[in-house]
């Protein structure tokens, strides 16, 4: 968790509360971690952090969507913010995919080319 704040941190974005979503509430198995966070402004979070091998290609946004879409009924909030924190390549169909409906893509590490 503290390298997720790390990372907000360079973006000038400072939370007051950061809380982990267990994703079975969500029913899912992925590998993936959920967070949910309101930053001092008031602002609400959410954030997806992705660890996989293989390229995120575009049925993994669309999968990503849908566990977005779960996580508002869940929680009974819209999110101002969604973030993915994604550490392998991705899908340009995917960047276009999730930029259209309102997402931010992070690179924990170096953005491979």
């Amino acid at each position: 968790m503290k390298n997720i704040v790390d990372l907000f941190l360079k973006h000038k974005i400072v939370f007051k509360s950061l809380d982990e979503v267990d994703k079975s509430l969500l029913g899912t198995r992925k590998k993936i971690d959920i967070f949910k966070a309101t930053d001092i402004k008031g602002n609400y979070f959410s954030i997806f952090k992705i660890d996989q091998k293989s390229r995120f290609l575009l049925k993994n946004a669309i999968e990503l969507s849908d566990l977005e879409l779960r996580l508002q009924k869940i929680v009974n909030h819209n999110f101002k913010y969604k973030n993915l924190l994604i550490s392998k390549n991705i899908c340009s169909k995917s960047v276009v995919y999730l930029k259209d409906r309102g997402w931010k893509i992070f690179y924990t590490h170096p953005k491979p080319n």
